[in-house]
């Protein structure tokens, strides 16, 4: 994978770090792109900028690789990992820390339905549970398959179980985030890929930086082997 370069430290540990209060809210908001109006959404607090859900619905891994390549339609973006989905989730307000992920809590049903009303929703026909549905997105991640034939998936789940309709949830607007579930190769309408792009004045910015440093670093070289020539003039 082409881009910029991940650390691949423990998932558990990363999600546990994101998952500390933050001092202020990350702002997300929605850009347009190629691909239309309102169909990027940035992250103010990572610089990052994540396609639509809606963009890649529907592709298979494979075609989703292929499409990332040069001269293909996702030139630009990568594959997100799961601790950089994982800090998107954080940034939008949901609650990824134990016992919370994977589970439906009410605490995650506001701010998943706002990170979707962003990013897209995939489906309206999840079950869980005699008479109750729920809406979901879920997209392909970066990473190792989980088991072969089989890649790793992120998902955000909700619905609006004020009526008590699945009795293993609160009796209220619930909502689940999860990390570590998997999807066959095979794409379907209700699958994607998390898409992300980083900042791009952030290579420019790196480079700059270093252009700097290097002119200084000249300057200081220049300015001590002058004052070595005056020494050792004044020595004669």
């Amino acid at each position: 994978m082409k881009g910029f370069k991940r650390l691949a430290p423990p998932l558990w540990l990363l999600v546990a770090v994101l998952a500390l209060p933050r001092l202020a809210a990350a702002a997300l908001s929605s850009e347009s792109s190629p691909f239309g109006a309102d169909t990027v959404t940035l992250d103010s607090e990572t610089g990052f900028r994540w396609l639509d859900l809606t963009a890649s619905a529907g592709l298979s891994h494979t075609e989703v690789l292929q499409e990332l390549s040069p001269g293909g339609m996702f030139e630009g973006f990568q594959l997100a990992t799961a601790v950089e989905v994982s800090e998107l989730f954080v940034n939008a307000g949901i609650d990824v820390s134990a016992p919370a992920l994977d589970e439906f809590v009410p605490q995650n049903y506001a701010p998943i339905v706002a990170l979707a009303a962003l990013v897209g929703q995939l489906g309206d026909n999840g079950n869980c549970g005699a008479g109750c549905t729920f809406a979901f997105s879920a997209g392909l991640l970066e990473g190792p398959p989980p088991s072969p034939g089989f890649f790793p998936v992120a998902t955000l789940a909700w619905f609006d179980n004020t009526a008590g309709q699945d009795p293993g949830s609160p009796p209220a607007p619930v909502g689940r985030a999860s990390l570590e579930s998997s999807g066959t190769d095979p794409g379907s309408p209700g699958r994607a890929a998390w898409l992300v792009a980083p900042e791009p004045g952030l290579p420019l910015l790196l480079i700059a930086g270093s252009s700097v440093l290097a002119i200084a670093a000249a300057r200081r070289r220049r300015a001590a082997g002058a004052s070595g020539v005056e020494l050792r003039s004044a020595r004669r």
